[in-house]
């Protein structure tokens, strides 16, 4: 009876410390990608306002 107690202990422990590293890998990706998105829209902007006018396209355009 001891021995299946123990093992019952060692799986709610194990299942817990599952539990808080996924949960730490969770918020870690969360962090991740809105660190991703703010650094996309930041080179959406500087690409936006440091055009020359010209396109790429307009700039090999045979004249």
């Amino acid at each position: 009876m001891y021995w299946l107690l123990l093992f019952v202990a060692v799986v709610v422990v194990w299942t817990i410390v599952l539990a808080l590293l996924a949960l730490k890998l969770w918020r870690q990706g969360k962090a991740l990608t809105r660190e991703l998105v703010a650094a996309q829209s930041k080179l959406d902007a500087a690409q936006s306002t440091a055009g020359s006018g010209q396109t790429r396209e307009d700039a090999y355009a045979p004249a």
